[in-house]
């Protein structure tokens, strides 16, 4: 897929997780937006960020990162 794809998902995640930082620790808010990317996003959009290398400078703030994390064990327990 497209860099432009990416980007726009990055931004979608950062803005996510700026809007749910009210909502407790970062760790909490990390949980918050997996959930979110879990419930209301497709699959392609969830496969497409979580298949970028985890070393990646994708723009990520680090809340975003953590719930791209959380998003990874989400999908690895529904798949087990």
């Amino acid at each position: 897929m497209s860099e432009s794809k990416i980007e726009r998902l990055v931004s979608m995640i950062n803005q996510i997780a700026l809007n749910m930082s009210a909502n407790g620790t970062d760790e909490m808010v990390a949980d918050q937006v997996a959930q979110h990317l879990e419930k209301f996003w497709s699959p392609p959009m969830k496969n497409l960020i979580t298949e970028q290398p985890s070393n990646a400078d994708l723009g990520l703030t680090p809340i975003a990162q953590m719930a791209i994390q959380s998003l990874l064990k989400i999908q690895q327990a529904k798949r087990a």
